[in-house]
């Protein structure tokens, strides 16, 4: 993955109250010489000054240092190294966590699972009908909708799942803390993927941007195949989950599409 430091922004505000505090520093400096010329000068002798400076120049100087050593160095820093971990984990498209991400938070899961006693489930989603939009109106506003599909998925979930983009028209979800007991925890995630295939196949309105045009509405119909798989204390990696989810994706697809499906737990050795 490359990283475009061309997209990096850094904020004129800083620089600006940078100097702001510089003058200021400057004009207490300028009024502490007065007050040691006016006062302490005719009272304790010329011999006095040096003695002040030696103090309060290192003082000034570290006052007035620190914060544009901040501003100008440390935090385009750090706003750099966010920006570079964001691009490693994060789909640049529908800011939805890439595989890397996901792999961590799998593993994560199953730990969890295996800890607490509970279900987790994870869900294989591969989007219906969604090349021909690509090839009738381009890879843009196929990445519309692939952010619409982004916002719909999130709003389906509670907060402690995860979805990530798997990649082109696939996506991830992953369901934690479910029943401990194996019945329920189907019915759980069940309501879960099946609140996600009808909220991804209404209609989507797709407002497409031209540069000196009118912006022009696209109206596109999708759905999504799911696969599932529910998980607890089998032997099993993320890798696994992964397969044996998208071996009931294609069941999904099998059956007509616009469907779930969840893998059958006697297969998983």
């Amino acid at each position: 993955m490359q990283f475009n430091s061309s997209n990096l922004k850094i904020s004129t505000t800083p620089l600006a109250n940078a100097v702001k505090l510089g003058v200021a520093i400057l004009g207490i400096e300028f009024a502490i010489m007065l007050v040691i010329e006016g006062v302490f000068v005719p009272l304790f002798g010329a011999q006095v000054t040096p003695f002040f400076w030696e103090f309060l120049d290192p003082v000034l100087l570290a006052v007035i240092v620190a914060p544009v050593l901040h501003l100008w160095v440390l935090r385009p820093m750090k706003e750099a190294e966010a920006q570079i971990l964001r691009l490693a984990f994060y789909d640049p498209l529908t800011q939805l966590p890439n595989r890397r991400l996901l792999d961590d938070r799998m593993t994560r899961a199953l730990a969890e699972s295996k800890r607490s006693g509970r279900y987790g489930a994870l869900m294989f989603l591969d989007l219906d009908n969604f090349k021909p939009l690509n090839d009738v109106h381009g890879h843009a506003v196929g990445d519309l909708l692939l952010m619409e599909v982004a916002r719909r998925l999130k709003a389906c979930v509670r907060e402690i799942d995860s979805v990530a983009r798997f990649g082109g028209d696939e996506f991830v979800v992953l369901v934690s803390d479910l029943s401990a007991d194996h019945e329920e925890s189907i019915t759980q995630v069940g309501v879960i993927a099946e609140k996600i295939r009808h909220s991804l196949a209404a209609p989507y309105l797709l407002n497409v941007k031209h540069a000196g045009k009118p912006d022009a509405m696209v109206e596109h119909q999708c759905s999504a195949s799911i696969g599932i798989v529910i998980f607890i204390k089998q032997d099993a990696d993320g890798a696994d989950l992964l397969k044996w989810a998208d071996a009931a994706m294609y069941q999904a697809k099998d059956a007509g599409r616009n469907a779930v499906r969840f893998y059958q737990e006697s297969h998983q050795a």
